[in-house]
């Protein structure tokens, strides 16, 4: 699952994927400010395993974009470079890095490159007067110390607690064959494939909850 957050200079998206992130155990995220266009090829093979990446600016790291794209679609990429010994010799080595992965990012820009919107679910930051009025208020309310600042904290380390928790599963979805979606859709291959995958995502974090008919989620 990948996510990009849209919006204007100073709306908060920023701020918005920072909290989310908090909400993340620190062993299963890597957060990045910037990167080159090859960075993403020395990680170690299975460094970014399993892991949520969180950019800060993608509209500062277009040239990257690429190998990300790559590592969301196909899980993995790969590349061979020229590399000088200690002999002084040349010799070609292969790099690899292994996903799965999940990638979130913010970008000022209304739209975006194809390729790269029709990987993610693009959220669009609610810009209305209600919505800065609301933000106001919690920022006046948190100067007066009014906010139980300690009571969010905890909230979150249960929450990054309880995903320590979660134990690898097979998702099934015996209903999967009659789900259909409008073929007027964004990209409908793209999106079923989304559907299907946020599906699976949201019977993954409720895989200790009970029903009083049991979901088939596990194999």
């Amino acid at each position: 699952m990948h996510v990009v957050s849209l919006g204007a200079s100073g709306t908060g998206k920023t701020h918005l994927q920072e909290k989310v992130g908090e909400l993340i155990p620190e062993d299963d995220k890597v957060e990045m400010t910037t990167l080159s266009e090859n960075a993403f090829y020395y990680f170690g093979q299975q460094e970014l395993r399993n892991k949520l990446i969180l950019i800060e600016d993608l509209d500062g790291v277009e040239n990257a974009l690429y190998p990300l794209r790559e590592l969301q679609s196909k899980k993995r990429i790969s590349k061979t470079v020229a590399h000088k010994n200690t002999k002084g010799e040349t010799k070609a080595v292969h790099l690899t890095v292994e996903g799965p992965v999940s990638v979130a990012g913010c970008t000022t820009k209304e739209s975006i490159y194809e390729d790269n919107a029709n990987r993610s679910f693009l959220i669009y930051l609610d810009e209305s007067e209600a919505q800065d009025k609301k933000i106001m208020d919690y920022q006046r309310a948190m100067s007066a110390g009014r906010v139980d600042a300690q009571s969010e904290k905890e909230a979150a380390q249960l929450l990054r607690n309880s995903q320590r928790l979660l134990e690898p599963i097979k998702v099934v979805n015996p209903f999967a064959e009659k789900l259909d979606i409008p073929q007027e859709v964004f990209k409908p291959r793209r999106t079923n494939s989304h559907y299907l995958q946020f599906i699976e995502v949201v019977t993954f974090y409720r895989q200790f909850q009970t029903h009083p008919q049991p979901l088939r989620s596990r194999t």
